[in-house]
């Protein structure tokens, strides 16, 4: 995206979210394809948009599923978005909703669309799980053959290890590390200590508890209804603790380093199931069909770092990147939504953009990025507290972030997002 230009805006004419739900708890019997099209659906209704205005739908998601490869396209036809209106999947590990976002933006800024739907969804309770390699030529085998014996032959060798599930690993591929061993190297090279993970997590839980209680989720959240019976519909986040305290944080045990660690499922995300959908119009064209834009789209940027050194520090980078296109500082920002995976990774970047040290030596930047006043920070908490589906969250924390300018009568915000691969992406919005 080049420099911040005010005649050429987009406009974010509106969003919402299911409900972010624990993995294996309320919407487990539900699949990606079943969320995406819970959402897509209720947006059309509430913008009451002609469906053949629509030019485009990019979604994103991270676990893929065989029978929907690309599930955007069976979401939209399911959803009754036009079958004349092209659709695709995007993937870019925690980041995907954020690449969709972007891309629809894209999209109209060089004037091949006007209206865009774009968000993201995941069920990580309906993972998909593969077969050996040696299992899937056993069957293959006996899919030629030509009568019983022949179709049952390649089966007489098989072992006990040749029908073990192969479940898909959230590791890099290059280091072999999961995202939380990842973790673990940037709180020890930051010397971010458990207590300031820990005391980091429950305030993300006590802002997140204090902003459902005051139903402040209820502008961004569609009551859902699950089977088998639909009978009551699930309209809260369900990993939210509303009276954790500080001790019950401090008694878990490390979940990836288990003998010096210092991050926990307490101070990480939770792995969740859920979707999101936000309508994108070309200023001109919502204008013209009589929208009052939640906001407008003021630049962004992305980066990636070295998997093999800070993986999670992406934002640290991509965030200057995007303050420049926009012609605004850190300090112009009124409110920050931070993608919390973990505790340690959200304070190892805040750290960053205020290091001289880490602008002159990674940035090549004669002074820090700034320091962000931890009041504009998630304040109505975040991801620790309420939840990940990987290929969702980038979508609600640009709907988080939307919601809190309205609210708050504030104009700039920053959204950003760390992903597997050692991705960054920031994204400056402008109520107006």
């Amino acid at each position: 995206m080049s420099h911040y230009n005010s005649q050429n805006r987009v406009a974010i004419v509106y969003g919402l979210r299911t409900p972010f739900i624990k993995s294996g708890t309320l919407f487990k019997e539900l699949s990606s394809l079943d969320l995406g099209k819970i959402v897509t659906v209720e947006l059309l209704n509430r913008t009451e948009i002609d469906p053949q205005d629509i030019d485009k739908v990019i979604l994103g998601t991270v676990l893929p599923s065989i029978k929907t490869s690309n599930l955007a396209r069976e979401i939209s036809l399911g959803a009754g978005v036009p079958a004349s209106v092209p659709a695709f999947t995007v993937t870019s590990a925690c980041a995907s909703a954020t690449q969709a976002f972007t891309n629809g933006v894209q999209s109209i800024l060089s004037a091949d669309s006007e209206v865009v739907i774009v968000g993201g969804v995941e069920s990580i309770s309906d993972f998909p799980v593969l077969f050996s390699k040696n299992f899937k030529n056993m069957l293959f085998d006996s899919s030629r053959g030509k009568n019983l014996l022949q179709k049952a032959k390649p089966f007489l060798k098989m072992g006990v290890g040749d029908i073990a599930p192969d479940i898909p690993a959230i590791a890099e591929r290059s280091t072999g590390l999961t995202m939380g061993e990842s973790a673990e190297v940037i709180a020890r090279q930051n010397q971010i200590s458990r207590r300031d993970q820990d005391e980091f997590a429950l305030r993300s839980h006590t802002l997140a508890s204090k902003a459902q209680k005051e139903e402040i989720f209820r502008r961004e959240i569609l009551k859902t209804f699950v089977p088998p019976d639909f009978d009551d519909p699930i309209s809260t986040d369900n990993s939210i603790k509303i009276e954790l305290n500080i001790d019950e944080l401090s008694q878990l045990k490390p979940a990836f380093d288990k003998e010096y660690g210092t991050v926990t499922s307490g101070n990480s995300a939770p792995l969740s199931d859920g979707a999101c959908a936000i309508l994108l119009m070309s200023e001109e064209r919502a204008k013209t069909l009589g929208y009052k834009p939640l906001g407008y789209v003021r630049s962004y940027a992305y980066s990636a770092v070295n998997p093999k050194e800070q993986l999670l520090m992406g934002p640290a980078y991509s965030t200057p990147a995007a303050l420049d296109k926009a012609g605004l500082s850190l300090k112009d920002m009124d409110l920050v939504e931070i993608h919390e995976a973990f505790s340690a990774q959200v304070l190892s970047n805040i750290r960053a953009l205020a290091s001289r040290k880490f602008a002159e030596e990674k940035l090549s930047r004669p002074k820090a990025v700034g320091e962000i006043d931890m009041d504009k920070v998630n304040v109505t908490g975040g991801s620790i507290a309420i939840g990940h589906p990987f290929g969702a969250t980038g979508g609600r924390i640009i709907l988080t972030l939307l919601n809190a300018l309205q609210r708050r009568q504030a104009n700039f915000g920053l959204a950003t997002i760390c992903a597997a691969g050692g991705l960054g992406a920031s994204i400056v919005l402008e109520r107006e």
